[in-house]
């Protein structure tokens, strides 16, 4: 058995060395992958989102208020149109993302002690870049509209303390958890460059064995193995394990350490957790090239198998937000309890002892492996795909 482990691994580390197809996705793919990642969104929060307005008032008080909106971080207003259905257009040919609107009568009800309705109309199919212009939006006018208030009380010689408890009378303390800077780089890397890496994982186990199903040379490397399956399959696959491996360092060392998310437990512990993911989803893999009727099926179900998985994940969608019967089918994919305990461990630093249920979740996902295994020896001697 030892011998015919070894014979399958040096075979197939010398195949990986001499084609360059398999060290690219393998390798290289990966990495690329995680920098163009990166690079999207390497200035972490969304600034200057355009927004056209509209000033019917035209005056020095409305003007303030325009200053004050442009000054924001996230808006930009970068178009004066002269009516609602201009920009109406604008925001239908993705030109700004919404449009405010200063009323006529804005000065003239200021002035009497009258409330004006200042108006922003957003494109909410956008849902980041229209929350960040909502809240920028909501937190000027509050802040214009407390110091108009403060002005006008101020000359009427009340106390400015008076006046301050009067227009904010509770005082808000609000602390950022587990992600102090707001940055969404933190946020979204910490899920993208984990599930680009099952899926590359999975494709790449399931191209390895069905290559050799589909071209029917499962005879020649099974008597490499000296007729043993088990030496067969895990010397066949642990070149792409020992590189994997690198890559689930990496992504990590690069989230960590490079990007900068912050880390509430050591690098080398939720390294460790992304290892068991590779071996997983090499399991997987060997699972569905096994039982699929032909190579194309085998990546097909892959594919889809890896791509949904990141839906239900519940990461930017809560999965207490899901129907109950979703989140029960959430469950079925590996995916989904690495990100819980990723999360809770690394981003939040929650305790192992109130964290280990996805691990076990996930561990259960072997079981699977060793049922479709008699699966996986029939295609071996039956030399593959018929």
């Amino acid at each position: 058995m030892k011998n015919g482990f070894l014979k399958v691994f040096i075979t197939e580390c010398k195949c990986l060395i001499k084609s360059p197809r398999r060290i690219f996705y393998t390798l290289v793919f990966p990495l690329l992958l995680f920098g163009f990642l990166s690079a999207i969104f390497y200035k972490g929060v969304a600034r200057d989102l355009p927004v056209a307005y509209l000033d019917l008032n035209q005056t020095q008080i409305s003007s303030k208020l325009v200053s004050m909106l442009d000054a924001t971080p996230s808006i930009r207003l970068s178009k004066i149109v002269k009516s609602q259905e201009e920009a109406k257009r604008l925001i239908k040919e993705q030109e700004v993302y919404g449009f405010i609107v200063i009323p006529e009568d804005f000065s003239k009800k200021i002035v009497k002690g009258l409330s004006p309705t200042v108006v922003c109309y957003t494109n909410n199919q956008f849902l980041l870049p229209v929350g960040l212009i909502q809240k920028d939006f909501l937190q000027t006018v509050g802040t214009f509209s407390a110091g108009v208030k403060i002005k006008k009380e101020t000359q009427n010689n009340v106390q400015l303390q008076k006046v301050l408890a009067d227009v904010q009378p509770i005082l808000t303390d609000v602390h950022v958890l587990y992600n102090p800077y707001v940055n969404y780089a933190f946020y979204l890397l910490v899920i993208f460059l984990p599930a680009m890496l099952q899926m590359i994982i999975i494709m790449v186990t399931i191209y390895v064995l069905g290559t050799e199903f589909k071209y029917n040379t499962t005879e020649s490397w099974y008597n490499l193995s000296n007729n043993n399956a088990f030496s067969a399959l895990f010397g066949k696959i642990l070149p792409y394990t020992i590189i994997l491996f690198f890559i689930g360092w990496w992504m990590n060392y690069f989230l960590f350490k490079l990007v900068g998310v912050p880390l509430k437990i050591g690098l080398f512990n939720v390294t460790l957790i992304t290892f068991l993911l590779i071996i997983v989803y090499q399991l997987m893999g060997v699972v569905i090239a096994s039982i699929s009727k032909d190579f194309r099926g085998a990546l097909t179900v892959g594919s889809g198998f890896t791509a949904v998985a990141l839906s239900f994940a519940a990461y930017t969608f809560p999965v207490e937000g899901l129907p109950t019967s979703m989140q029960y089918f959430a469950k079925i994919y590996p995916f989904t309890h690495f990100t819980e305990y990723y999360v809770n461990r690394a981003i939040k630093g929650i305790a192992i002892q109130f964290t280990w249920e996805p691990i076990v979740s996930i561990l259960i996902f072997v079981i699977i492996f060793v049922l479709a295994f008699p699966k996986f020896v029939k295609r071996l001697k039956n030399n593959g795909y018929a």
